[in-house]
């Protein structure tokens, strides 16, 4: 018993110093305060402040952005962050958004019907949410994913994630992509807000279009 304790007390501790230690580099990464900056995506330009860009882009010539859900405030700099910061709390209300040139030879409206639709199992279940759920097929391009959208086509609202898997430690995100103007803006977040997927969608697009002009 006593060995038991001694080890879950060195378990808390070392929990605890990777917290301390990731708030100090949260800190460490907060810049001067913010600026606005004028971006060139493609064909347009996006003007926006410092604060919503991210250093941690995953394509090097990406442009990602941070924001925080429901307001959408930016949320790339870690001001928030301190040693008592919910860090996973915190994850789940991130929403990340990377504008592209728009793809030529397929809408993101358009992805259900004439990319997806072919891969998806046969049934099918409701979300809260008012959202149609079905699973890719074993051995597709999108094996391990789901796909959520509003029927019949996902026009409106479409989004796939992974499948959620205890056993896995990443947290479980979903993709979402809409057209504004000549980008398509790539949207990751938390499966868990799927629920309200009308105020994330109108909430990206607001930011975005705001940046637009």
């Amino acid at each position: 018993m006593r060995k038991s304790a001694f080890l879950i007390a060195i378990l808390c501790g070392v929990v605890a110093l990777v917290g301390v230690g990731y708030a100090v580099w949260a800190l460490t990464q907060r810049e001067e305060p913010p600026r606005v900056l004028v971006l060139d995506v493609g064909p347009e330009k996006l003007t926006i402040e410092s604060s919503y860009v991210s250093s941690q882009a995953r394509a090097a010539d990406a442009v990602e952005l941070v924001a925080f859900f429901p307001d959408f405030r930016p949320a790339a700099r870690f001001d928030d962050v301190s040693v008592h910061t919910d860090l996973s709390e915190r994850f789940q209300r991130l929403v990340f958004l990377t504008p592209r040139p728009a793809d030529a030879m397929l809408d993101p409206s358009e992805r259900t019907a004439r990319l997806y639709q072919r891969f998806l199992v046969e049934t099918s279940w409701s979300h809260p949410g008012g959202l149609t759920a079905r699973a890719f097929e074993d051995g597709s391009p999108f094996e391990g994913d789901e796909l959520f959208y509003v029927a019949p086509e996902g026009r409106e609202f479409a989004a796939r994630c992974r499948k959620p898997d205890p056993s896995r430690k990443t947290p479980n995100t979903c993709i979402s992509v809409f057209r504004l103007g000549d980008l398509d803006i790539e949207m990751r977040f938390s499966a868990g807000l799927l629920s309200d997927w009308e105020k994330l969608r109108d909430g990206a697009r607001g930011l975005i279009e705001a940046a637009r002009r």
